[in-house]
């Protein structure tokens, strides 16, 4: 079957996507491409489209890595044939392999073919890592993709080559790839190790313009009513765009790029405190750019395009603003730095008294705000009275069925041999030899199940009623969300908040692994109004049911609540208590020292959880 892709001269705006993607054809040594944004900008459409300006490859025929004389390393088969000249060239079309969600470690990495090997025959399955080779790896939403994955396609995808160690067999293949991931970051980040493996990145965005957004509607109207007909009136600018990356990889090796733009694209890596690896993706990108545009030396604004796409995704939120500033012009610090100097030389020293006046006031507002503690009982020091060390696990443990007994779940678990869903070819072989036979028995099969590893769903409720500890509790959640981050990546959590004030509660985040969105959202949080605390516990408790699994909720409350749902304001908290107790772990964090009545023991008497006094006592596993 022929699919029929959209143009890529076609496709109007997100030209930073369609460059990564370009440089990465000239140079797949850059490392692949990270493209994030908002669904439905046409990530994909874009990414599919680029094998319609990629050059047909001179391919060795009968290769299944589609190996050609020029690649940086040849399988054992096309080693033996160019050694021997005895091979065929035939011309191909570049593949792009779509790397579904729900693949597997073995139809990625490679592994035995179980209908050989069944009749007694070892041949090996190649994965679709061996497929990929001289071609586009494509990964749609990669930060959903299991971590092992992504770090073996990573990891082909930086060194060329594909190792297979299992089943017992070792194999070593050409895995040269132009890696391609998309992701919606309001469906989960990807852990930082993974970010600094892609080499640049870009930023998809929506038309910002009416004219732009209807003219993207009648090209896609047109494309689909006529395909041929579209494909036919872009075929030409599409032929150019070919054209330029042909013309841009035979001059690569000879471009140059000066000290000047190396320095500064080294001190910007380290202003950062960046890897090696975001030097080298810069320096690459920067050539490849240059090259793109027929320049055998890189120019300051190709090096500084380099660095953006490389550094994008490597550096958080709150850094992309200033490091957008320390590219735009690279000349302005240097001309503040010899203003500064001039005006030392002069005697005006205005800038070192405008810092001695900041420091002064903050040391004065410092010293207020903790007389302001202590007159309102607000004594740090007193709060670790009867305070416990709790360790939380948020990874899930499995109950074994042959044993009865629970075990942490890691990559997968054996039950007996007839129970699985995966066939463990390399057991099932060594029973065959044990049993002296030529073929596998059906009584040989060993079966494995496998199961994902993960972790419980987290849900975070603010008491954001008018209170004096308003602060502290967000202070606290942000403590806590920090906690969860540096895990997150690593057992994939997810988060939900919820807020209650006023009169009722309401979700401002759903059941997510954007980290950044969470920490933003409790920054905006605004206090006000009176405390629906029974309201808070019953979101909390429909949460949980919703998660369709035990969950871990964080209340940060004084439990004074004074809002009711049913008029009787005790007996609300005690049902709505009680019934989130059933489906979730409950943590009171409240760090407030008070004599005023509180419901908080109550919601720990109901809900059998735990009282927490300082956040700091808190570890989580």
């Amino acid at each position: 079957m022929k699919i029929k892709y959209f143009p890529f001269s076609g496709i109007l705006g997100n030209d930073d996507i369609k460059l990564g993607l370009i440089i990465n054809s000239i140079d797949p040594k850059i490392g692949g491409l990270l493209i994030t944004g908002p669904k439905g900008i046409g990530k994909s459409t874009i990414v599919r489209s680029l094998s319609r300006v990629l050059p047909e490859m001179d391919s060795i025929k009968g290769c299944k890595f589609n190996c050609t004389l020029d690649s940086e390393n040849l399988c054992d088969e096309c080693s033996e044939k160019a050694k021997n000249k005895n091979y065929e060239i035939i011309k191909k079309n570049v593949n792009v392999i779509t790397l579904p969600i729900s693949s597997t470690l073995d139809r990625v990495v490679g592994s035995l073919d179980i209908g050989s090997s069944l009749s007694g025959k070892i041949k090996l399955n190649e994965g679709l890592l061996g497929e990929s080779n001289n071609g586009i790896l494509y990964i749609d939403e990669v930060n959903l993709l299991d971590d092992s994955i992504s770090d073996s396609i990573l990891d082909s995808s930086s060194s060329g080559i594909n190792i297979i160690e299992r089943d017992g067999i070792s194999y070593v293949h050409p895995a040269r790839f132009i890696l391609v991931g998309t992701m919606n970051p309001e469906e989960g980040e990807l852990r930082p190790q993974l970010l600094d493996r892609f080499g640049i990145s870009s930023e998809g965005k929506m038309p910002d313009n009416p004219e732009d957004l209807i003219e993207i509607s009648r090209r896609i109207e047109e494309f689909d009513n006529n395909p041929d007909k579209f494909i036919k009136k872009y075929k030409k600018l599409d032929e150019e765009i070919e054209k330029d990356i042909i013309e841009a990889k035979s001059i690569l090796k000879e471009v140059g790029i000066s000290n000047e733009i190396m320095m500064f694209i080294s001190k910007i890596i380290l202003k950062y405190k960046l890897s090696n690896r975001a030097m080298i993706s810069a320096v690459k990108a920067a050539k490849a750019i240059a090259a793109y545009n027929k320049r055998k030396n890189v120019t300051m604004e190709d090096g500084k395009k380099g660095l953006e796409f490389s550094i994008r995704h490597r550096i958080n939120e709150n850094d992309k603003k200033e490091m957008e500033n320390d590219l735009k012009n690279n000349n302005e610090n240097q001309k503040e730095d010899n203003k500064n100097s001039e005006n030392q030389e002069n005697g005006n020293d205005d800038g070192n008294q405008n810092n001695k006046n900041w420091n002064n006031n903050e040391n004065q507002n410092e010293d207020n705000k903790n007389s302001e503690n202590q007159e309102n009982g607000n004594d740090d020091e007193n709060y670790n009275i009867n305070n416990i060390n709790v360790d939380i696990k948020l990874r899930k443990k499995y109950m074994s069925k042959t044993t009865g007994k629970t075990s942490i779940s890691n990559n997968f678990r054996y039950l007996d041999k007839k129970n699985g869903t995966r066939l463990d070819m390399y057991s099932s072989l060594v029973n065959m030899k044990i049993n002296n036979r030529d073929k596998i028995d059906k009584s040989d099969l060993v079966l494995r199940n496998t199961k994902s590893r993960g972790s419980i769903p987290i849900i975070i409720g603010i008491d954001s009623s008018t209170s004096m500890g308003f602060n502290k509790r967000i202070k606290n959640s942000m403590y806590i969300s920090e906690l969860l981050l540096k895990k997150s990546y690593l057992l994939r959590s997810m988060v939900a908040l919820v807020s209650f004030s006023g009169t009722d509660s309401k979700v401002l985040m759903n059941f997510s692994r954007n980290f950044p969105k969470l920490n933003q959202k409790l920054r905006s949080l605004k206090s006000g109004g009176k405390t629906p605390l029974s309201s808070g516990l019953n979101l909390m408790y429909k949460l949980s049911l919703y998660s369709k699994e035990r969950t871990l909720s964080f209340l940060f409350t004084d439990g004074r609540g004074n809002v009711s749902i049913s008029g009787n304001n005790k007996m609300d908290i005690i049902k709505y208590s009680s019934l989130l107790g059933k489906y979730s772990d409950v943590y009171i964090i409240n760090e407030e020292k008070g004599f005023l009545p509180t419901f908080n023991d109550k919601i720990i008497e109901y809900s059998k959880g735990k009282m927490i006094n300082d956040v700091k006592n808190i570890k989580i596993s």
